[in-house]
């Protein structure tokens, strides 16, 4: 056994956390997930640095927000402004090459750029020359679609059942992978492994033997499904009119059918996590290993009348699961404190080298190690998590925001903001922004965005102000 521990990072993508019964899902059958969860750190806080693909992705291998590494929106060649990142931005693969003897894997989708550049990544271990499947060898993504498989039943928005064997499907592939290198590894030095799931990214397709495993006449519709939007930003009322998929989004029963297919998604995902935290109990490291379930970020899936995410900034997409296992043994506990997606770049960096790394490569991390936090339980000083969005072809728009899970304020560079009462509203149904009643705490937060701004070195909100946002409204 080696000295130091083995880190394995489940990666999801597009995974609200309600659809976890950790995180009170009521719905979704989660049990691997749930059983882990009695035995991890749950973070009760946690948000992606931003809602969209790659950009998240990338500032988790960096440890970086996309205004330091560059990578603002998808790296999808027909619309992308940022197909790669900045030259000079270390990925975690490099730093442990460099720094450490770990045997580094990862396996599932890539996205932060053509899959070209995960095989040319430090990585000792990835999908390349694994699998005669070809999208495992030529996609970035993994997304399951009809070209692996015939439409079997179809039940509107691209969601149903397809014909494909259960050992070829994306994200059974994705453990399969990280398996068998669990098994196969040198056992002579720790191990760095990524196990990142396509999903429950849309399409929302599972192969037919596994089954849609929900009733959609069951499925009760999010409280904030039919956002009236009034008080909200003009640009959230124009999306939501224009609709990433408009005929879905505005068909309550199409919407149903959908949701039943997600939710069968996500059980199938749970199914193949519980099998990778077997491989590791049978290959005795499950205790030696700090384990990470999170995801990039959620999906609005219904929510305010929205599919998939956009220029907005709601819970449902800016919320992610955090779940985290120390090596040793269990030490169960939830924690409130505000942690990014960025702090488990850090807290993996903290676990391979034996203390708090400040620095990786050229750049110095934005994140912060977690394992202090987790240890004692207190002593976490952020108070609010800093988010941002710059923009994809869903809507070009610059949007910064602040949470504690309290309250929320949303800077919109070029329209009306945003400040919601978290705990009386958690739909985020009534923008409070420009509510006399509140104005001393949207200040106050407004302050606080601006100086983790000017923390982080993002220099395009440094000219705003909440008076000036008073006086555009008054006119």
């Amino acid at each position: 056994m080696a000295d130091k521990p083995n880190v394995l990072v489940f990666f999801c993508d597009q995974l609200r956390v309600d659809l976890l019964t950790c995180y009170g899902g009521k719905i979704v059958r989660t049990p691997n997930l749930q059983r882990f969860s009695e035995q991890a750190c749950v973070f009760d806080c946690a948000h992606t640095p931003t809602a969209i693909c790659s950009p998240a992705r990338a500032s988790l291998m960096t440890g970086l927000y996309p205004h330091a590494h560059h990578m603002f929106n998808n790296s999808t060649p027909s619309y992308s402004y940022c197909q790669h990142l900045r030259p000079d931005a270390t990925m975690i693969q490099d730093w442990a090459a460099e720094n450490t003897n770990y045997e580094t894997a990862y396996f599932g989708k890539w996205h932060i750029g053509p899959i070209a550049d995960l095989f040319k990544t430090s990585f000792q271990h990835t999908p390349e020359g694994r699998s005669t499947l070809p999208y495992t060898q030529k996609n970035s993504h993994w997304h399951p679609n009809y070209s692996m498989g015939a439409p079997l039943r179809e039940l509107g928005g691209s969601s149903g059942t397809m014909d494909i064997p259960m050992h070829e499907f994306p994200d059974v592939v994705t453990a399969d992978m990280t398996s068998d290198f669990l098994n196969t590894r040198d056992r002579s030095k720790p191990f760095l492994a990524f196990c990142a799931f396509p999903g429950p990214h849309s399409n929302w397709l599972v192969p037919d033997s596994f089954g849609i495993r929900y009733n959609p006449d069951d499925i009760p519709f999010w409280s904030n499904r039919h956002d009236p939007m009034e008080g909200k930003p003009f640009n959230h009322r124009k999306l939501r009119l224009l609709g990433t998929s408009k005929k879905d989004a505005e068909n309550d029963a199409t919407l149903k059918k959908m949701l039943a297919c997600l939710f069968s998604y996500m059980e199938l995902i749970d199914e193949q996590v519980g099998r990778v935290l077997q491989t590791l109990q049978e290959t005795g490291d499950y205790d030696n290993t700090l384990i990470v379930f999170t995801a990039d970020h959620g999906d609005m899936a219904g929510s305010h009348g929205f599919l998939s995410k956009g220029a907005y900034m709601y819970d449902e997409i800016y919320r992610i699961p955090l779940l985290i296992k120390p090596p040793g043994p269990p030490a169960p506990q939830r924690l409130p404190g505000p942690a990014n997606l960025i702090d488990v770049t850090a807290t993996c960096l903290h676990a391979m080298s034996g203390t708090p790394q400040a620095v990786m490569g050229n750049n110095t991390l934005q994140g912060q190690s977690l394992l202090p936090y987790m240890e004692s339980g207190t002593g976490w000083d952020r108070q609010v998590n800093y988010c941002e969005y710059h923009g994809d072809w869903y809507g070009h728009a610059s949007c910064r925001m602040v949470s504690d899970g309290e309250w929320k304020l949303v800077l919109n560079l070029t329209d009306t903001c945003e400040f919601y009462n978290l705990r009386e509203d958690p739909a985020e149904l009534r923008n409070r922004f420009y509510d006399p009643d509140v104005k001393a705490v949207r200040d106050r937060y407004f302050q606080m965005l601006k100086d983790e701004a000017l923390r982080l070195k993002d220099g395009q909100v440094q000219r705003y102000d909440a008076e000036i946002e008073d006086q555009l409204l008054q006119g």
